[in-house]
């Protein structure tokens, strides 16, 4: 993954963003909760790299609606972009059961923030022991291998989909 620039993100997110050691980009709230947005090397889709997108309230805070966090957790994924043709994949966390609730805040932030004409977003979801899973990719269409990309998702998540439990 090529680097991010901070510049540019601070230019279009309300709050400040900063690179930690471990390579993450970190932001604090008004409210003091602290974020982590993570991209995580996983697998190739089509012939080009995903990256797992994490975004972790990181002091386990309650957080309070706030409209900032949206447009600072979508300047990153902006220059995430801008600086890279790969997938961007999104999984769900289970660990509390409101994965559904999550899924459904996620695609709203991007389809409200994305140019349509420039992204194309797949999502796929299925049911394992009663435990719901959720996951989107998100692809740039300038990506000379969107076909593949999307064909290789929609054939994964259709297998995950169909397997019996």
């Amino acid at each position: 993954m090529n680097p991010l620039s901070l510049q540019r993100i601070n230019e279009q997110s309300p709050y400040r963003v900063v690179l930690t050691d471990l390579g993450d980009y970190l932001f604090s709230t008004t409210k003091g909760v602290v974020y982590s947005v993570s991209f995580r090397e996983e697998f190739e889709l089509g012939g080009c790299m995903s990256y797992q997108f994490s975004l972790t309230n990181v002091n386990d805070q309650h957080a309070a609606y706030d409209s900032q966090i949206r447009p600072t957790v979508v300047a990153i994924i902006d220059e995430f972009f801008a600086q890279n043709l790969d997938v961007l994949l999104y999984l769900c966390d289970t660990s509390d059961g409101r994965e559904a609730n999550r899924n459904r805040l996620f695609i709203r932030w991007f389809e409200r923030s994305a140019d349509p004409s420039r992204f194309t977003i797949r999502t796929a979801s299925t049911t394992v022991e009663g435990q719901g899973f959720y996951a989107a990719i998100i692809v740039e269409n300038r990506n000379p291998k969107l076909q593949a990309i999307t064909d290789d998702f929609d054939a994964t998540a259709e297998a995950l989909t169909n397997k019996p439990e």
